[in-house]
């Protein structure tokens, strides 16, 4: 159970794909270690990624969560980039904000199709 915690905690701390629990590079670097781990699914993540978020949303945030997303590109229109955080009120009626996500966009992403 602490491995999957971990596991899927490093997914999304680093922004990977929910499916890097099935890479062939990471199967080889489990068996060089010698570590008898079952790789992960990507339902496997989503649905520990589940279970993390009701444990916290239960424990640390009793207010609803606002989540908002924008994309923006540089002066120069050279970089595009993407934005999601997520926004709420703590007990003593502090806005709390958090990024979630924050990712440079290729060309093709930012045209909106």
């Amino acid at each position: 159970q602490g491995f999957l915690h971990l596991f899927t905690s490093w997914i999304l701390d680093e922004d990977l794909p929910w499916t890097t629990g099935k890479s062939p590079s990471l199967a080889l670097l489990f068996k060089y270690l010698k570590a008898n781990m079952v790789l992960l699914s990507d339902t496997t993540v989503h649905n520990q990624l589940a279970k993390i978020f009701a444990e916290l949303h239960g424990k640390s945030v009793k207010s609803k969560i606002a989540y908002a997303t924008d994309t923006w590109t540089t002066k120069q229109m050279v970089y595009t980039f993407a934005c999601t955080i997520a926004s709420f009120i703590d007990d003593d009626w502090n806005i709390i904000e958090q990024v979630v996500d924050f990712k440079p966009l290729d060309d093709k992403e930012h045209e909106g199709l």
